[in-house]
């Protein structure tokens, strides 16, 4: 991507070059058409299609292309010109969706106002919304044919960020701290002790982190001094901040560590206020934290392996009184949303570091990190996380919620049973304590599974665990925890459902599902919470200012989403 210096290098150069000659793959100039902003929209669109099937690039707005002289080619675009309209624009008529960055250059000529379009490369091929797409070759923007899409995703390996060399001695750019804490997640984890006796530098060729005498770019987020990183990807980054409101703060921290170092960091934070339960059980007292240690560590690994390298931005912890958010640069790849990631096929955007921290030991390619996250917090009887897609960002939300000790009773009696309880059926379990009945189509949209796989869900849940009854028949058939389970758990019942399950995470869940296209009566917002119609109406009305809106009237009121 180019910066505003460079801009402003080239376009010294137009006093003896055209724009046209300063063209190249990462870098266009367009004319700003005074008469009709709509074709300046559907330029953007298309040049923004273009630069991110051809590896991204940046576009110079308000410059004529064949012309000598600052003067002459420097016409510039309207001063009222919004690039927060222009930014949403791009991003709602692309797909996947694309978020460029706009800056202003400002400069004698013309209107004294340019715009610069940074695309930044992620996982093509992006199309627009009408299906029609174009690649940068050269200086020129050509369709993309099925022919160049088959290319295109055969060579995708090749495009891994992570995987590119850096040119400089790898001592120099080295982090004996940043080893340190690699060796010791790594001896946590019970690496092969072969493996750990390893000097820094055979290690390091052993899981192919150095090549010749020169580290990866994924190898330096590994095991890098800040200043390297900060030299060679300043894209990355990372943050926390404990938050007072959704406003303001109390504490904050900025770093650009190596992953195990910022890994470190952000656990200790989180730990400050983390509080521990202690449960006891005969001589044993286990203590519990509120926010699982599995759960944030493969969360945080997850954000850093698979973030967006490509685009600029920061992996953001924020730590509120109820809840936890983290949030990375880069969207969905190989077909994952949040409606199916915990089943998803694994998927990476930057295999090489995936392959490196999976040597390591630190996180596992089989895609059993989300899967480790919901069952570390099911299994105590939290509430699942929640995974949004806001704009080219990936946010996940860990709800503060109580231990259930009843909870954990049954899942250790179907263990002493040899019954092995899986996500599903945890997330099935959690569902029914909070609403006391689920049917298949819940059922499917909770464990994230087909109608099918969901009956069968049900169906063993009952005929063989013995935890779930059925009602009815047909389609109004529904399932309640069975007089067994509720033994078990209906100590804490009343109690979960009054209390653990607190507004804020109420109203993520209604959100979310509202957010995928699917609209809500009144009814069903009931049976999916257990509020009654006044809290539905007053929540409905709070999460207007998120996008909810209202259609129809009386018994047919649909509650919709609208960005």
């Amino acid at each position: 991507m180019i910066s505003k210096e460079g801009v402003h290098h080239l376009l010294n150069q137009l006093e003896t070059k055209t724009a046209d000659e300063l063209e190249s793959q990462l870098l266009d100039f367009k004319q700003w058409n005074k008469r009709s902003r709509d074709d300046n929209i559907k330029m953007m669109i298309k040049m923004a299609v273009c630069m991110a099937n051809g590896g991204g690039g940046s576009v110079i707005f308000g410059v004529v292309d064949n012309v000598k002289g600052r003067a002459n080619a420097i016409l510039g675009v309207p001063k009222d010109v919004d690039t927060s309209i222009l930014q949403r624009r791009v991003h709602e008529r692309t797909d996947p969706h694309l978020t460029p960055q706009f800056e202003d250059i400002f400069v004698e000529e013309g209107t004294t106002r340019l715009l610069l379009m940074n695309v930044f490369p992620s996982s093509p091929p992006y199309t627009t919304t009408d299906g029609s797409a174009t690649i940068r070759q050269g200086k020129e923007c050509i369709p993309l044919t099925g022919t160049l899409r088959r290319q295109m995703m055969s060579t995708s390996s090749e495009m891994d960020f992570t995987a590119e060399v850096v040119q400089e001695d790898w001592k120099e750019l080295f982090s004996h701290s940043a080893m340190e804490r690699v060796r010791e997640i790594m001896s946590r984890e019970r690496v092969d002790e072969t493996l750990l006796s390893l000097s820094d530098e055979d290690l390091l060729r052993s899981i192919g982190a150095l090549k010749d005498r020169y580290l990866t770019k994924g190898s330096l987020l590994l095991v890098g001094k800040p200043e390297a990183i900060s030299k060679f990807i300043p894209q990355h980054k990372w943050s926390y901040r404990k938050m007072i409101s959704d406003t303001d703060y109390s504490q904050r921290d900025d770093g650009v560590h190596a992953i195990p170092v910022a890994l470190y960091e952000l656990e200790r934070y989180i730990a400050v206020d983390n509080p521990m339960v202690t449960v006891e059980a005969g001589l044993v007292h286990p203590e519990f934290s509120t926010y699982p240690t599995i759960a944030l560590r493969e969360a945080l690994l997850n954000a850093f392996g698979h973030r967006d390298y490509r685009m600029m931005g920061t992996i953001m912890l924020k730590q509120y009184k109820d809840k936890l958010i983290l949030t990375n640069p880069g969207e969905f790849v190989g077909g994952i949303t949040p409606q199916n990631i915990l089943h998803h096929p694994p998927v990476a955007r930057n295999n090489h570091l995936m392959d490196l921290l999976d040597r390591l030991k630190l996180v596992n390619r089989s895609n059993l990190g989300v899967s480790r996250i919901f069952r570390s917090l099911l299994i105590e009887g939290k509430e699942p996380p929640v995974y949004r897609e806001i704009g080219s960002n990936i946010e996940l939300t860990f709800i503060s919620s109580p231990l259930n000790k009843n909870f954990k009773n049954i899942v250790n009696h179907m263990s002493q049973e040899n019954l092995h309880v899986d996500v599903d059926h945890l997330l099935v379990l959690q569902y029914l304590i909070r609403h006391e009945e689920i049917d298949t189509t819940i059922a499917a949209e909770v464990a994230q599974r087909s109608l099918e796989q969901a009956r069968e869900l049900l169906s063993k849940m009952q005929n063989e665990f013995h935890l779930l009854e059925a009602v009815g028949r047909g389609k109004g058939r529904y399932f309640t925890l069975s007089r067994n389970a509720y033994e078990i758990l209906k100590g804490d019942l009343e109690y979960e459902r009054q209390q653990s399950l607190d507004k804020e995470a109420v109203k993520i869940r209604v959100l979310s599902i509202l957010k995928t296209g699917r609209s809500l009566t009144n009814k069903e917002v009931r049976q999916l919470t257990g509020m009654n119609r006044k809290q539905v109406h007053r929540m409905i009305q709070e999460l207007k200012t998120n996008g909810v809106q209202v259609i129809g009237k009386g018994a047919g009121t649909k509650y919709i989403y609208k960005s």
